[in-house]
């Protein structure tokens, strides 16, 4: 699935780029390992791609959220959206800023289900999972499709209720995967769950 060369040089790229890592993660490579799973869910660690809905680069940004998290989180003008570096920290930022909202609105969840919350609402909105949280204590069908009819939207249609749920095992498969190759080139500690 990966090439040996690519892995080490993204990998390389994020221990670069990643400076602070949230409280949920035990260590660097763990969170790096994780964030490299979502590019590769995302654009495949494509930055030159652009999905049929309009997100850009190695972690498919919509221009309003790419310029929202460089102007409201990172507090500078935005880069060029096709900046490999710039999409790293960017997509660092806002997991980081995701993990912390879904932390501080469900305390009690569990390690697993803030990154699953947090991960769906990269994928579907952060307003859409903070909203089934508040209303339903978790992010189902049933709550996403109460999301849609309470605010008389189309969004999200069944399609995309299917992604936002599927989104956060994908990447969890990923993600183990990537730890266990890197543990095998012998560049990270082995992987737990």
């Amino acid at each position: 699935m990966w090439d040996n060369t690519r892995l080490k040089s993204v990998r390389a790229l994020y221990e670069e780029e990643v400076l602070q890592i949230p409280v949920l993660f035990k260590d660097k490579g763990d969170y790096i390992s994780f964030l490299m799973a979502q590019t590769w869910q995302e654009s495949g660690w494509d930055d030159s791609v652009t999905s049929p809905t309009g997100c850009k680069g190695f972690a498919q940004f919509e221009t309003s959220t790419w310029r929202w998290v460089w102007t409201k989180l990172l507090k500078q003008d935005p880069p060029s959206i096709w900046d490999l570096k710039s999409q790293i920290i960017a997509q660092h930022t806002y997991m980081k800023y995701l993990i912390n909202a879904v932390s501080k609105k469900e305390p009690m969840l569990p390690r697993q289900e803030i990154l699953a919350s947090s991960l769906m609402a990269y994928n579907g909105g952060l307003g859409v999972v903070e909203w089934c949280l508040e209303y339903h204590g978790l992010v189902s069908v049933i709550a996403l499709r109460d999301y849609r009819n309470t605010h008389k939207s189309k969004y999200p249609d069944e399609a995309k209720i299917q992604e936002i749920l599927n989104y956060p095992v994908n990447i969890f498969n990923l993600w183990l995967s990537i730890r266990q190759l890197l543990y095998n080139l012998k560049i990270e500690s082995p992987p737990t769950q």
